[in-house]
């Protein structure tokens, strides 16, 4: 095998990207992680991306996969909010896009930990009981707590709409990689991002 020919694989967008398998290149990131908001809920409104359209040309797999460490080995810390100007505005997503999508991230997680979902209802139910024993608002409470997501199940749940509603479209995909920390029982926790 050349070193060319070595050099070509190494790049291929196809390769599996792991922990143990980190990306060969990082793009050049604009980092953003100071201006990142802690204050409204994802979805809600629902991002600007959603529904405006792509651009009407977009290469395939047009950059290698890159990663987006998360800030701590805490998810809800959220992740770098970092912007990869060259490659992403190619793709039709502008820099309050991206941003928006790393924070809603991050937004998941924190509500996930707390009980909570970024993406589904969380009303109490009333339940129809003929007596009223028991208070509405507690059966509902205990119902939900069966459903409840850990932050990395809601942050993959968030992931799969944001792909499926704006990234996917524009031959972006972004997925959640856990790994351990030894044995400490932490996490180390990163986005791969990928051209399709």
């Amino acid at each position: 095998m050349s070193h060319d020919t070595h050099i070509r694989f190494l790049l291929e967008p196809t390769d599996v990207i792991t922990f143990d398998n980190p990306p060969p290149w990082e793009p050049q990131f604009e980092d953003l992680t100071s201006h990142s908001c802690q204050s409204r809920r994802p979805l809600d409104p629902p991002p600007p991306c959603f529904s405006t359209p792509s651009p009407l040309r977009i290469r395939s797999r047009n950059f290698p996969p890159f990663r987006i460490p998360a800030v701590s080995d805490k998810l809800t810390d959220g992740f770098r909010i970092l912007y990869p100007r060259n490659i992403l505005e190619s793709h039709g997503l502008c820099r309050s896009d991206w941003v928006r999508f790393l924070q809603d991230l991050g937004i998941a997680a924190r509500l996930a930990r707390d009980g909570l979902s970024a993406i589904r209802s969380r009303k109490p139910i009333t339940p129809l009981i003929p007596h009223r024993i028991f208070h509405s608002r507690s059966l509902g409470a205990v119902y939900d707590g069966h459903f409840a997501r850990s932050p990395v199940e809601e942050v993959r749940a968030l992931l799969q709409i944001w792909n499926q509603c704006a990234l996917e479209r524009r031959k972006i995909r972004v997925s959640l990689q856990v790994r351990p920390i030894g044995s400490s029982g932490k996490k180390s926790c990163a986005l791969i991002v990928e051209s399709l």
